[in-house]
């Protein structure tokens, strides 16, 4: 960095190492009174009023060259008491005497109010609606107790040194920690009484980390604390080699395979070298923006900002645009996307979103409450309510088709869930972990854990599955009646081996895997499908399938998608061959055409015959983006049914008169997971259920029974327990004997053909996906998918944020899963999940973000450092927050704000639609700033949340 100085010795420009250079100009009392760079970036003009005789305030104007204006009332301790945006809407903040904020009333008037004992703590915070969150302290300024909105109070106690040794939850659970005599944490014990045990180095950052039953991972750090080898309980040790500012460098797997990354002066990643030698280059422009990204196999992606560093397009391989416009204050307004398609967006004064028109005129308005909670929708004329308890979480939701009801304990966890008539209860145990769930059914689970929070006992519908892992967590054996299915790992901690054994001992199937250095899947030795072999692309995309009688290939194009597909026979060979698109809109895949609505919804597949009329399939949408009906080519009409939470809920066969339903089939979720269906049908004279369990996303069991409409009473169960790939997908049903009652053949991409020798199947596919015959799509939470072309059928609603091709599936189904049709996730389905970070350090978790151009910084304060598990400007996904909660070792650390080191002052947004839990999490249920969360003494704080830059919307 250089800086230029003019004679009066003040900065008048600095320069940085990428050579982009910002000025000031200042008027005769040293004040800055414009400022900018060389092409226009934070260009600005600063007028400063005279002050007010009678009070003293004075108002500086801040100036862009548009002419947009924002006028900063200032009192005459230089402390900004009011903010009035371009459009002239003004936020008011009140201070006492010393400088503290006493309330802060928005551009709505809504206001929040602090309160401070004598000693300048915050000890009440009043929302807008009244209700109150308080804190009590002790000498040394450490929080005593903390009391929610819903009264439920926390309570902590600290040694003489100010660590913390107890926390008590609500319901009077209590986690312990102690330290050694130099104040480092040596060991938590949770309320169970399972201890993890930490030794730390001289600066108190942990070397060595023993979980309840043993388990040791080693960490060796540098003079700086950075680790640079990570030993795993089992030996595999990573080791990491660091840039002099802390960046990562070098990152070799305990195989050997190695990562690297190479930074320009300003610290931004340049390139990105993986294991297989594949190489990705970054380019920045001014304020270090990413201005372009080529893939390893050439596709270069170019973004454009304006002189506001808001981001105006994208530009992809092909050519195609996306571009955003703003109003003044800098809230989107619209965006268009590859297509032409235009999304209108309004907001309201405080900026929050307030309305969505899609290309159709449809629109979605939202009204909320004084603390800004949803609790209208407005979808197109179709209205859904919402209702909160005081410390804001969702009670009840009632929606045109269904209505959900939350019963909750003191934590706030959901203990029964009514959508509709249909119940789904659930226990806790002390950790909240769920030890026992109620379908509506009436289908019983209950579970066990170990000391480490690895499930070992699963017992549903009466048969039990009993589990074993490894010292690293992983799965290694599973046990249900005389059969098992035994797991084994490689060094890198990937799956090499599955075998499932039979009652006789015999091996009723088993299978092996091998990989490429950078961790692609690279073959399959099935014991009954034979082998297979994978070819890829320098993306990292199958282009072949071989194995003996069956073969598939693909070809792509630079955006990712599919251009020519080939498979076996066994399918269905309608869609075969070659696709063409308009866009990102696919016209054609083989002998099947499509049409798409203004918004790019699917709305007519058909498929044409050699000696008949074509097979037409008819699909609607609602303003929601919601499959509501699909007509078949003999005429038959489905209609779909969704929850207010977007879940879809039931699915109906109509009569010819296009009312009356003649089959049903309702749909039970617990959370983001599905967990059971009840058909009805004129077919069979009684209710039929399949109840799933599940390890995360992955299924482990399915059960299948049948009840007597009137009494209830079961007449018939079969019980399955599911053995499933390297992404969680199903690929075995074993029965209670030992049998493999259901083995299907699938294309790479999910097209599956039914084993249907014997008596059952799965709709399970893909996970997070449900098969629809009826249709030929896989349902998949926000989104359906189409096997036959690997492409959804209606654009991602969250736009180019989660990937840069809104409408494929994932770059590899071996590696990456989408479980809620929102955004691709690389992971490992049997990663074993936790409810809290062996280490017993704090997690800020929620929905993060910052607006484009807010310098404001946030101050780390002594005794805390924050760690960061995504750069400025990234987003992170719902599984990303789970691993960091759980404190999962693949969550790789990019930066780490030690005392007294600043950075962005991020806002922090209730964590809605996010299934988050464990201990301890740090949630707010408004939306609340970096600054105001950290305190003296925190210890390590990890942030589970975006570090999005836009302006803030929902």
């Amino acid at each position: 960095m250089r800086f230029e100085y003019d004679t009066e010795r003040r900065i008048i420009a600095w320069t940085d190492t990428n050579d982009r250079r910002y000025d000031y100009v200042y008027d005769q009392n040293d004040r800055v009174i414009a400022e900018g760079g060389t092409e226009g970036h934070i260009s600005v003009r600063i007028d400063y009023g005279p002050a007010d005789e009678r009070t003293g305030h004075r108002v500086t104007t801040v100036t862009t060259p548009e002419g947009h204006a924002t006028r900063y009332l200032v009192n005459h301790r230089c402390q900004v008491i009011a903010v009035t945006d371009p459009l002239g809407h003004t936020t008011h903040t009140h201070r006492d005497r010393h400088g503290r904020i006493l309330s802060r009333t928005d551009a709505l008037g809504r206001t929040t109010g602090y309160t401070y004992d004598t000693a300048g703590r915050p000890v009440t915070v009043t929302a807008p609606d009244g209700s109150r969150q308080t804190a009590s302290y002790n000498a040394l300024n450490l929080p005593l107790e903390t009391t929610g909105a819903d009264g439920t109070v926390w309570r902590y106690t600290y040694d003489e040194r100010g660590n913390r040794t107890t926390a008590t939850d609500p319901l009077g659970n209590t986690t312990r920690y102690t330290y050694d005599d130099h104040g480092h944490l040596t060991s938590v014990t949770n309320s169970l009484g399972d201890t993890t045990r930490v030794r730390c180095d001289p600066a108190g950052l942990p070397v060595e980390i023993t979980d309840p039953l043993g388990a040791t991972t080693v960490y060796h750090r540098d003079a700086f604390g950075r680790p640079t080898a990570i030993t795993d309980p089992l030996g595999a040790t990573t080791r990491m080699e660091w840039t002099i500012e802390g960046k990562p460098l070098r990152r070799i797997a305990p195989d050997g395979t190695e990562q690297s990354w190479a930074y320009d002066g300003e610290g931004n990643a340049i390139a990105h070298r993986d294991a297989s030698g594949g190489l990705t280059t970054y380019e920045y422009t001014h304020f270090d923006l990413l201005a372009a990204r080529t893939d390893p196999d050439g596709a270069r992606y170019e973004f454009t900002y304006d002189t506001r560093l808001r981001l105006t397009q994208v530009t992809n391989p092909q050519g195609l645009t996306w571009t955003y416009t703003y109003d003044p204050t800098g809230r989107t307004l619209s965006e268009t996307d590859f297509d032409g398609r235009t999304l209108t967006y309004a907001h309201d004064p405080t900026g929050r979103l307030v309305s969505r028109t899609n290309p159709l005129g449809q629109t979605v308005s939202l009204e909320r409450d004084v603390c800004g909670r949803i609790v209208r929708k407005d979808a197109d004329g179709q209205a859904t309510t919402f209702t909160y308890d005081p410390a804001g979480r969702l009670t009840e939701a009632i929606g045109p088709e269904v209505a959900l009801t939350y019963r909750r304990d003191r934590m706030g966890r959901a203990v029964a869930e009514v959508a509709g008539d249909r119940v789904l209860t659930r226990t806790y145990d002390a950790l909240g972990r769920i030890v026992r769930r109620t379908t509506p059914s009436g289908a019983k689970s209950t579970f066990a854990y170990d000391a480490a929070g690895r499930r070992t006992t699963l017992t549903t519908c009466g048969q039990t599955l009993d589990f074993a892992y490894d010292m690293r967590g992983r799965e290694t054996a599973r046990r249900f009646g005389d059969t098992s299915l035994a797991q084994i790992w490689d060094p890198a901690g990937r799956l090499s081996e599955q075998t499932l054994i039979g009652p006789s001992g015999d091996i009723a199937q088993h299978r092996a895997y091998t990989y490429r250095p950078d961790g692609h899947l690279a073959g399959i030795d099935d014991h009954l499908r034979g082998h297979r072999d994978f070819d890829l692309d320098e993306a990292g995309r199958v282009t072949a399938v071989r194995a003996e009688n069956w073969t598939e290939s693909y070809a792509y194009d630079e955006a990712g998608n599919q251009t020519h597909a080939t498979w076996s026979t066994d399918h269905h060979q309608d869609t075969t061959g070659a696709r063409v698109y308009t866009g990102t809109r696919i016209t054609r895949a083989g002998r099947v055409r499509y049409e798409h609505d203004a918004a790019g919804r699917l709305t007519l597949r058909q498929k044409t015959r050699l000696s008949h009329k074509p097979d037409t399939w008819h699909y609607t949408w609602d303003a929601e983006n919601h499959l509501t009906t699909v007509t078949t080519p003999d005429g038959t009409t489905w209609r779909y049914l969704y929850d207010p939470l977007g879940r879809r809920t039931a699915k109906q066969r109509l009569a010819r008169d296009g009312k009356t339903v003649v089959e049903q089939v309702d749909f039970t979720w617990d959370g983001n997971t599905l967990v059971e269906q009840t058909t009805t049908t004129p077919d069979v004279p009684d209710p039929v259920s399949l109840t799933w369990e599940h390890d995360g996303f992955r299924p482990l069991t399915q059960t299948e029974r049948t009840t007597d409409a009137t009494t209830q009473r079961e007449i018939d169960r079969r019980f399955f327990a599911i053995v499933t790939d390297l992404a969680g997908t199903p690929t075995e049903l074993v029965d209670d004997t030992g049998h493999i009652a259901w083995r299907p053949r699938t294309t790479l991409w999910g097209a599956t053909t039914d084993d249907r020798t014997g008596l059952t199947h799965t709709p399970l596919r893909f996970p997070g996906q449900y098969a629809d015959p009826e249709s030929g799509l896989h349902y998949n939470h926000h989104r359906y998918y189409d096997p036959t072309t690997a492409r959804y059928t209606t654009p991602d609603p969250l736009g180019l944020t989660p990937a840069p091709n809104p409408v494929a599936y994932v770059l590899n189904p071996h590696r990456w899963i989408d479980p809620l049709g929102l955004a691709p996730y690389e992971g490992n389905p049997f990663e074993p999940w936790a409810d809290e970070r062996p280490d017993g350090e704090e997690v800020i978790a929620g929905h993060g973000v910052i607006a484009a151009g807010d310098g404001t910084p946030a101050r780390v304060p002594e005794g805390t450092s924050v760690v960061m598990y995504s750069y400025h400007g990234e987003p992170l996904y719902e599984m990303d927050l789970r691993a960091i909660i759980a404190g999962r070792p693949h969550m790789e650390v990019k930066e780490v704000y030690g005392p007294g080191e600043l950075l962005p002052d991020y806002e922090l947004h209730p964590p809605d639609g996010l299934e988050l839990q464990g201990s301890p999490i740090i949630t707010e249920k408004n939306p609340v700033r970096l600054s105001f969360m950290l305190d003296p003494n925190m210890g390590r704080v990890h942030w589970a949340a975006c570090r999005s830059v836009h302006p803030m919307e929902e």
